[in-house]
């Protein structure tokens, strides 16, 4: 993905250019007949009329491996189901030339790609869905393939004595791979041959323990871990292993070609249900991703597939590649409703996430009346001595900031303090694990806003007594909020993604307990994690749920049962998201399970422009209940400016019947800004609601965002270090402004800025800087500013 395009002999072929994008010497070669999933009916992978084709393009294929091992290209492997392709491995000077061959349509470079349950499953109305069909049969005859680093298949979480393997199946690719298969898990095939290294492990066997986190999520039968007792989505599932990523220390990534293979073998498996916790950050346009045009063959042909949107959030345009793509299901993050942690009690205040310091733990809990220490020193900071005896038998409430951690807790330990509590500051609000120094008083830190809260309670109840928990516990946070990290639309093609946001956030669950070197092992097998890469397998479980419960439907109709039935999600502060952080809301198992209508498309991304707003568009309702019934129609509008009418209110349709609805903008002089509402589709007999989200952007082509996209953290000294950042500057609605030119400052540490490059042909709106570090250990700073909007980036040199 890292590269740019250039014209040769009327083809495409991409020259690498992003630092760390892709992987020297590696492609992967297109050809030009369409792939069996472009030719073969929906549904019909495993039948004969797809074997026939797939031994055609098998012989075309052997006829372009001839011509390119003529050109000193060594073939590694192929595919035929999503894409008829050739893996190739060749010199960077020499890959040009592969693009002119005859048979060859098209040359992409191969990129790096990374990794991107107990209570989830009650905020997203799981448990509620199983009431009415039973969790004993809560995905059964659905497979879904873990796209990932394996599975462990002798965890508890994949222990079902009840289920027995489907016809043909297990499956592998070879006949070891069988020891990693069970009732349960009914396919096992590994891909690190296909890595940029040489692997120790080339069998299934999970070494990180990512995989068999996503697999609990989606399917894992109720296990009872140290914390609490698990279930996955759809316990009844069967699950398939494609390991993509190898063993730590050796390959640290994945990359497209072990990607677009598994897509392909699962395809060709008769898989139901594909997710896909990974992805490139430095997403390129949808014609020129590989991945993208593997995956929409792949819903071409019949599977859902799901994927996380990604990590680089919380700032707009922000998503990765392959949940760009227009079919797949993009999954957000929100938070989860309970954690794992030490904590703060306060009666009549409530409990708090805390985070203990380095000094010594008691052995039990610290009781004690609380005392706010600005009633002391006047600015709540303890970093001077404080009144001798003024907090005997207390526990001192601290503001983080001016001084060392050591120096605050002596100070109330001094003035006779039996414990601590330090809240951060407003301009830092989230608290941490800190280091205490020498100092031996009992502390805790807490967030901004629950030190305030304390100061608050305090204020109205001063015999206020507080406890401080350092055993980790089961502790209540606020849910259903979009995390700080989780990937912004709008899309790379104008539209709106994420698609919709889940739980992504204290996730508890399973993981490997194989390899310590795994990022994610635990020797008891369970772990507390966050990401977009656990919001995607609770999507992904749900489809399962609701394709086993309610067969025979297109991919289409479970896209929208999933994405529009959706509920509100939150911000920090409480309001509702905009469409292009949580799409159409927050999955809801239960509504997606009983509604009676389907929209087609799941979301009316109406793009960028100007001040004059024409629009109309087609959406298209289904009656997918079982009675006749009246829909109608009805507009939230975010903005009064822009509001859409449609060419009825409302539709009446028997079961299986459909109607076309013409939805209409019209608007003049908008303010720069988005436009965006929730069009909602209500169901007079069975109170089924759809809610599909609408955006436009008027823009202005004024800076209003300058996004760190990647940087480099340490580097040599006074070295040149190429495409050290990468960032994008948009607009206020998060669209990509290429027509601005940004300046760079060095603020610190005597760095150089040597260079700045657009590579906006390569990857949207995205800049290259060039540095070089000072000759002296230490920060190197470096300011990127556009208007009047800049973001700092400090790398240190040592």
């Amino acid at each position: 993905m890292s590269s740019k395009i250039v014209s040769l002999a009327g083809w495409l072929i991409f020259v690498p250019i992003l630092h760390g994008e892709r992987i020297p010497g590696r492609y992967i070669v297109e050809l030009t007949t369409s792939p069996v999933a472009a030719q073969v009916p929906r549904g019909r992978m495993t039948s004969v009329a797809a074997a026939t084709q797939r031994a055609k393009l098998l012989s075309e294929q052997a006829a372009v491996r001839s011509r390119l091992e003529q050109n000193q290209a060594q073939v590694l492997d192929g595919v035929s189901t999503v894409l008829n392709a050739l893996f190739v491995a060749v010199d960077d000077s020499k890959a040009t030339a592969l693009a002119s061959l005859p048979g060859v349509k098209k040359v992409y470079p191969v990129r790096t790609v990374r990794m991107y349950l107990d209570r989830a499953v009650m905020l997203h109305r799981v448990t509620d869905a199983w009431n009415v069909i039973g969790a004993d049969k809560a995905g059964a005859g659905i497979k879904v393939a873990i796209i990932d680093s394996g599975i462990e298949p002798g965890h508890p979480a994949f222990q079902d004595s009840t289920l027995t393997q489907p016809e043909g199946f297990p499956k592998g690719g070879g006949e070891s791979d069988f020891a990693f298969t069970n009732n349960k898990i009914v396919v096992a095939r590994s891909y690190v041959n296909l890595l940029q290294y040489p692997d120790p492990d080339e069998s299934p066997r999970d070494h990180i323990g990512h995989g068999t986190a996503l697999a609990m999520t989606v399917a894992g039968v109720t296990n009872a871990g140290p914390r609490a007792t698990i279930t996955g989505v759809a316990p009844k599932a069967w699950l398939g292993v494609y390991k993509v990523f190898g063993t730590p220390g050796w390959n640290d990534g994945s990359n497209d070609a072990a990607i677009v293979k598994a897509i392909d073998d699962a395809v060709a498996d008769g898989m139901d249900i594909i997710n896909l916790s990974l992805g490139s950050d430095l997403a390129p346009r949808l014609a020129d991703d590989v991945e993208v045009q593997a995956v929409e063959q792949a819903t071409q042909a019949g599977v859902i597939v799901v994927a996380a949107a990604g990590n680089d959030g919380p700032g707009l345009n922000t998503m990765s590649s392959p949940a760009t793509a227009p079919s797949v299901i993009a999954a957000g993050a929100v938070s989860n409703d309970r954690t794992f942690a030490s904590s703060v009690d306060a009666p009549g205040a409530g409990t708090f996430v805390a985070y203990a310091g380095t000094g010594p733990t008691p052995a039990s809990s610290v009781t004690a009346p609380l005392a706010d220490v600005e009633a002391l020193d006047g600015n709540g900071l303890a970093c001077s001595a404080l009144p001798t005896g003024s907090l005997t038998g207390k526990t001192a409430l601290i503001l983080r900031g001016s001084c060392y951690f050591e120096t605050k807790l002596n100070n109330a330990a001094q003035s006779g303090a039996v414990g601590a509590i330090i809240y951060t500051a407003a301009s830092a609000p989230d608290p941490f694990f800190f280091s205490a120094g020498a100092a031996t008083l009992p502390a805790e830190m807490v967030s901004n806003s629950d030190g305030l809260t304390l100061k608050s309670q305090l204020a109205t109840q001063p015999d206020l007594s507080v406890t401080l928990i350092f055993t980790v516990g089961f502790v209540p946070v606020k849910a259903k909020r979009l995390t700080d990290f989780t990937a912004a639309g709008p899309n790379v093609d104008g539209g709106i993604k994420p698609d919709l946001v889940a739980v992504g956030q204290d996730f508890y669950t399973a993981t490997q307990t194989f390899d310590p070197n795994g990022s994610m092992h635990s020797s008891d097998g369970y772990v507390l994690v966050d990401g977009t890469s656990f919001s995607s397998p609770l999507v992904a479980g749900a489809a399962a749920l609701i394709k086993s419960a309610r067969p025979g439907l297109t991919v289409a109709q479970y896209r929208s049962l999933l994405i529009n039935t959706t509920s509100d999600a939150l911000t920090l502060a409480g309001d509702v998201p905009g469409i292009q952080q949580a799409g159409a809301g927050l999955l809801d198992a239960s509504a997606a399970l009983t509604a009676t209508a389907t929209a087609y498309p799941t979301s009316l991304g109406l793009g960028a422009g100007g001040s004059e707003a024409q629009f109309s568009r087609t959406l298209s309702l289904t009656n997918v209940g079982s009675a006749q019934e009246t829909f109608t129609l009805a507009a939230q509008a975010r903005s009064g400016q822009f509001a859409p009418v449609f060419s009825s209110p409302s539709v009446d349709l028997a079961p299986g019947a459909s109607a076309d609805v013409q939805v209409t903008w019209s608007a003049s002089g908008l303010t720069p800004g988005a436009f965006e509402g929730i069009v909602t589709v209500s169901g007079a007999a069975s109170g089924t609601q759809l809610r599909i989200p609408y955006w436009y952007a008027s823009t202005a082509n004024v800076p209003a965002h300058v996004t760190n996209l990647y940087s480099i953290s340490t580097a040599r000294r006074g070295s040149l270090q190429r495409n050290a950042i990468l960032f994008r500057v948009t607009d206020s609605s998060g669209v990509t402004l290429t027509g601005v030119q940004p300046e760079v400052s060095v603020l610190a540490g005597g760095g150089v800025a040597r260079s700045l490059t657009s590579y906006d042909s390569d990857v949207p709106g995205v800049f290259g800087l060039t540095v070089q570090l000072g000759f002296l250990a230490g920060s190197n700073t470096f300011r990127i500013q556009a208007g009047d909007v800049y973001t700092d980036v400090t790398i240190t040199g040592q």
